[in-house]
């Protein structure tokens, strides 16, 4: 007898995935998963039972199972309300012992401990030293130096861990010649090399610890915005939210493709995976390419996310969330 091909399982059998999905929406079964789980147990050598037609039911279910595996899906989760009376929030960061919140409207970034509870202010409208004008972004990778983005002062004010002001890295200290350039996203790697996008000339730049320029390179022409940037020892990684897409570029710059960011609000990578947060749930994703699905109880439109030892903090313009999860 005949094997069975994928395209002929899924021929028979999409139509009732898609009405799980439709009458369990959390299970989020996803036909693309499922052709990969199919491919594998049509290679294993058992495959043949699923010729005889009495098994192929009990076939079906066994691949079910696996995808239940690979998406690893739980119940909705309540997200919890940490702090509140935001105005235009646009990005934070987690420490061990703090979160850093870059508060726009109100030109400042706010200091909490993990509770929501704030320890200290730093900012307010200006150009001098702790004044910013249009902060955008926030890194404080290594716990001891906090670099904040500031749009329209056209540098990147750099403070200790108490606050206090340590220097700048701006256009005329790194090129001479008073180059103008307006930093937007910044990451920090886990050896203090400074990544920033330069809105003003559409390039990445990359500083060592005691601001001197690295590398510059210019964002490839496939990525239309830069709404967020994550860097990791592996990678750059961009959110397109113009062309739904996340990017992958080398360290160098390199474009190295993409993964699709349909409806994705914020991003959050690490060492070990991939974080995407939509307004409806959250899901991660592995090295391994196994992912796992936390959907929200309420829709929420997040517009930054930072994860740390099972906890998830997720930030809207107007308040800040956390949701525990288990590892």
């Amino acid at each position: 007898m005949t094997k069975p091909t994928t395209e002929a399982i899924l021929g028979r059998k999409a139509s009732n995935i898609r009405t799980l999905n439709t009458e369990h929406p959390t299970l989020n079964i996803d036909l693309v998963s499922i052709r990969d789980v199919i491919q594998f147990s049509l290679s294993y050598h058992s495959c043949r039972s699923l010729c005889i037609g009495t098994n192929f039911f009990k076939a079906f279910i066994v691949i079910l199972a696996a995808t239940f595996l690979y998406f690893k899906p739980l119940q909705a989760q309540s997200l919890i309300p940490i702090h509140s009376g935001l105005e235009k929030a646009t990005s934070l960061y987690v420490t061990q012992n703090e979160i850093y919140i870059v508060e726009q409207g109100k030109d400042r970034v706010l200091k909490l401990d993990h509770s929501g509870k704030v320890l200290d202010t730093i900012g307010g409208k200006g150009s001098g030293n702790y004044q910013f004008s249009k902060p955008v972004d926030v890194d404080a990778t290594n716990g001891l130096k906090v670099f904040v983005s500031d749009f329209n002062n056209r540098r990147i004010q750099v403070f200790d861990r108490r606050g206090q002001y340590l220097s700048s890295i701006s256009a005329s200290d790194a090129f001479g010649n008073n180059r103008p350039y307006n930093p937007t996203q910044i990451a920090v790697n886990g050896l203090g090399e400074v990544f920033f996008v330069d809105e003003a000339g559409n390039y990445i730049r990359r500083f060592d610890l005691d601001s001197n320029l690295l590398d510059e390179f210019r964002i490839s022409s496939e990525i239309n915005s830069v709404d967020e940037m994550n860097v990791t020892s592996r990678e750059i990684l961009i959110l397109d939210k113009s062309s739904k897409t996340i990017h992958r570029l080398s360290l160098n710059g390199n474009y190295d493709g993409f993964y699709p960011a349909e409806d994705v609000k914020a991003l959050f990578a690490s060492e070990s995976g991939i974080w995407k947060a939509y307004s409806d749930r959250l899901e991660f994703e592995n090295r391994s390419k196994q992912k796992r699905l936390i959907p929200f109880t309420s829709e929420f439109e997040a517009v930054d996310m930072h994860v740390l030892e099972g906890v998830v903090f997720i930030l809207s313009a107007d308040e800040l969330y956390k949701l525990s999860i288990s590892e």
